[in-house]
């Protein structure tokens, strides 16, 4: 479930890539990529578009559609909050050992179950979220004149609009969970639980997410694998069988 590298990021790809496919001209329509800001030209299907360059998927027009609000972080409270935060924690330290004190931020930290454990492991938290809940966080902005030693994306990479908000975040590692994008995206997404215009803007390959991670000073994926398929379980689509979250740990080194 966990494939441990020191990967300095080329053109490799672990995420599923999708076929790279054309259909009648009519219907093409050119849009920057939103990770490589690459010109995308090709047939928009079910609202999304395709870049050639780093074979990004997304929603073409960025739009959110929901409302990141408490009621949204309280999904999670009836949910193994304590088993996934555990299992997070352990992927985590297995790879970069963090020391007592280190620094951690997480983005879209939700009901902050994560950071909690984390602070049972002596580590300074911190949250960034749109909800105004207290849940006991110690909060800040994507402006905050801090370096963190890790900044965490559990399901909420894919939600952003705009990145440049986290390019501007200080850290020495990142770790991100995301959907692993099937091969039926293009064709039939609906059959996928994890489509959802207006909430999900964002459909990575591997390449797509090695960019971003890249133009954002990071070139070294250290750790890659689907650690949390353990306790959310695969997918069966049509019979055949994907993996689910796909979870990788960057460095700057």
């Amino acid at each position: 479930m966990l494939a441990q590298c020191r990967n300095d990021i080329s053109d490799d790809d672990s995420l599923q890539e999708l076929p790279r496919t054309h259909t009648a001209s009519a219907n093409r329509h050119s849009v920057a990529c939103p990770v490589c800001q690459g010109a995308c030209e090709d047939v928009q299907v079910h609202g999304l578009s395709w870049c050639y360059f780093c074979h990004h998927s997304f929603q073409t027009d960025l739009k959110v559609a929901v409302s990141y609000d408490a009621t949204y972080a309280h999904q999670y409270d009836h949910r193994p909050v304590r088993e996934m935060s555990d299992l997070r924690w352990d992927f985590i330290q297995s790879v970069l050992a963090l020391p007592a004190a280190s620094r951690i931020l997480d983005v879209g930290y939700g009901n902050g179950a994560f950071l909690k454990r984390a602070k049972a492991a002596d580590m300074a938290i911190f949250g960034v979220d749109l909800h105004t809940e207290d849940f006991g966080i110690p909060v800040v902005t994507f402006d905050t004149p801090q370096t963190y030693d890790l900044v965490c994306f559990f399901d909420s990479l894919e939600h952003f609009p705009d990145f440049a908000p986290i390019l501007r975040l200080r850290t020495r590692n990142v770790i991100v969970s995301i959907p692993n994008t099937p091969d039926l995206l293009r064709t039939a997404p609906a059959k996928w639980r994890h489509f959802k215009p207006g909430e999900h803007l964002h459909y990575f390959s591997g390449s797509s997410l090695d960019t971003l991670m890249r133009n954002w000073g990071f070139p070294t994926r250290l750790a890659e694998g689907y650690p949390e398929d353990n306790l959310r379980g695969k997918l069966t689509i049509d019979g055949k069988a994907y993996d689910n979250i796909y979870t990788a740990i960057y460095t700057q080194a």
